[in-house]
């Protein structure tokens, strides 16, 4: 691989139909026209699910493909067209999907076996034959929802941000808020945008007590428990989500003793929420991106230096856009391209050590993508790809590659930087991300007996971030459960363990990777059965692990605490 002295772009026309808009509206008509031909009245022979199964595939990769566009100087009106275009037919294939799940209900046993004998591909019966939430009820959660998100929209932020009372969108203060480099600034923006977002509490409970009430209808009349869709999907059993919680509960004090160590670098007994959330980073080291990419390669060697030539592929090949340029979104994300076998990564190299970390992470999410089987599924990537296990690769490549900087910096100041971010990372995951759920599970518990006001859910948010934070903050954040749009997401509930796990998960395997010669092999059979079985049972498969039981989680547990005393030492 030649040296490569500065973020490169990537090359989009060797996928699909590349840049050729008008290709794109031909080929996507095509489809429509073949969505329109299937007679789903009946049960549809082998070559139906087939041909089915080829176009949900091809509108996965159009999706990707869009993201991809969204940072390319393309008109927005033609963005919003192709988009409308893919999720138009997205729908449609899923509509014929739901229909033939409803004509099975429909028949009898020896039908349905009947059937079933045509069907070589028992997948295909599987997937047919599992049924999800109602059309009727996600159609009402989604207009709740909507009503939420247009509380959001509309909500005006008085604040005297230092020159008179300023009137900012929803938004604008919460950006100043969380960002804003003088701190004082921060607090009045935060005091303001908790004002408004009282006002509003009433509305907004209202709301979050209609979606739970409707899915605690359903849970009774299909006689599950509110988490089982959710550990379901996630291919984990209640049992192994508990052994995670009480390994984090089991070393809570040794991990949020972090929290007292920043107060005092503060010269204060303890921190608010706000000043954990928005403290300032202390020193930190420019990284060139040539030196990003020596720092990946050289991380991931040891692991397995399958992952390392992937990696000079990836960029070798046109796969990665890391150009910084005026109007370009920030953040990043990994386009998967599974039938094509690639990805394309979007971020914006600014030579900082985060945007070192989203290379690998983005790079880690690339080469999980490189490894899942292309398998005839009537399932998009999205219902395939376990939360639980999205982020496995991902945090393994960012963690690897920080361990390495930090081993291989002599500079005081700048090592204890980078170990207060990594520990702070763990934080969010392991406290922040857990609060959201100990306040979830309690408002469900509660929801069961009936509507709650606001002030009682503002109340239950206190007492689970109290608990989250090992009760080392002096204040928290009341208003945290309207701020996150997570929880009026109509698809799905709890969209917060899964990242703790995921994280946790991938930390484990680290280690695993250091420990074990058979590592590299085990990992990338993992990988590529994802959503072939349940996370779970893919770890005892693959790891000889079982993750119900405690051992696993306590000692990933141990390894974070570790950082909290590296980073001690420091002071």
């Amino acid at each position: 691989m030649k040296t490569l002295h500065k973020p490169m772009r990537w090359n989009l026309n060797t996928l699909l139909s590349g840049l050729d808009m008008g290709r794109w509206d031909q080929q996507l008509n095509t489809i429509g026209e073949t969505l329109r031909s299937f007679n789903s009245t009946e049960m549809p022979e082998e070559q139906d699910i087939h041909r089915l199964s080829d176009i949900i595939q091809y509108l996965d990769s159009a999706e990707s493909f869009y993201y991809c566009l969204t940072v390319e100087e393309i008109a927005p009106t033609t963005l919003s067209s192709f988009h409308s275009t893919i999720t138009s037919l997205t729908s449609e294939a899923r509509t014929i999907r739901s229909n033939w799940q409803e004509l099975l209900d429909t028949m009898s046993h020896a039908q349905r076996e009947g059937w079933s004998k045509t069907i070589p591909n028992r997948l295909f019966i599987a997937e047919l034959t599992y049924r999800n939430r109602s059309a009727g009820s996600l159609t009402a959660l989604k207009s709740l929802e909507e009503r939420y998100l247009d509380e959001v929209r509309n909500l005006t932020v008085h604040a005297d941000l230092g020159e008179g009372e300023t009137i900012l969108p929803f938004s604008e203060a919460n950006k100043i808020a969380m960002t804003h480099a003088d701190p004082a600034i921060r607090e009045r923006a935060f005091q303001g945008l908790n004002r408004a977002l009282q006002e509003k509490a009433p509305e907004a409970a209202s709301i979050y007590n209609e979606m739970v009430g409707s899915r605690l209808e359903d849970h009774k009349q299909d006689h599950v428990d509110y988490l089982d869709d959710s550990l379901a999907a996630n291919g984990i059993s209640g049992a192994t989500l508990q052994a995670m919680w009480d390994a984090v509960d089991a070393h809570l004090d040794g991990f949020s003793a972090y929290l007292t160590i920043k107060a005092k670098e503060h010269r204060k007994e303890k921190l608010s929420w706000l000043e954990l959330m928005t403290s300032p980073e202390d020193a930190s080291p420019k990284v060139p991106f040539p030196q990003a990419i020596e720092g990946i390669l050289t991380s991931l060697k040891t692991i397995d230096p399958r992952m390392t030539d992937f990696v000079k592929e990836a960029l070798s090949n046109g796969w990665v856009d890391a150009e910084a340029r005026p109007g370009k979104p920030s953040g990043g994300f990994c386009a998967p391209f599974l039938a094509q076998g690639e990805s394309r990564i979007s971020l914006s190299y600014d030579n900082s050590l985060d945007s070192a970390r989203r290379l690998a992470h983005e790079l880690g999410h690339a080469w999980h993508f490189k490894q899942m089987k292309t398998r005839n599924t009537l399932r998009s990537l999205e219902e395939t790809l376990e939360m639980t296990t999205a982020e496995s690769a991902s945090i393994l490549f960012e963690t690897a590659l920080i361990d390495e900087v930090i081993q291989g910096t002599h500079d005081p100041a700048i090592k204890k930087s980078i170990l207060g971010w990594k520990v702070e990372r763990s934080i969010n995951y392991l406290m922040s991300i857990r609060a959201a759920y100990l306040f979830e599970t309690a408002f469900y518990e509660k929801r069961k007996s009936g509507p709650l006001p606001a002030e009682e859910m503002e109340a239950l948010l206190l007492a689970s971030q109290q608990k989250a934070y090992g009760n080392r903050l002096k204040e928290y954040e009341p208003c945290l459960w309207m701020k996150y749009p997570h929880f009026f997401r109509a698809d799905l509930s709890f969209y917060n363990y899964p990242y703790s796990f995921g994280f946790l998960f991938s930390i484990g395997l680290l280690e695993l990777a250091h420990e074990h010669d058979g590592f590299a092999h085990s990992f990338q059979s993992f990988l590529s059965e994802t959503g072939m079985l349940p996370l779970e049972e893919l770890a005892k498969k693959h790891f000889n692990i079982d993750l119900s039981q405690p051992a696993f989680w306590q000692q990933t547990m141990k390894r974070v605490v570790e950082d909290v005393k590296e980073y001690s030492q420091c002071m």
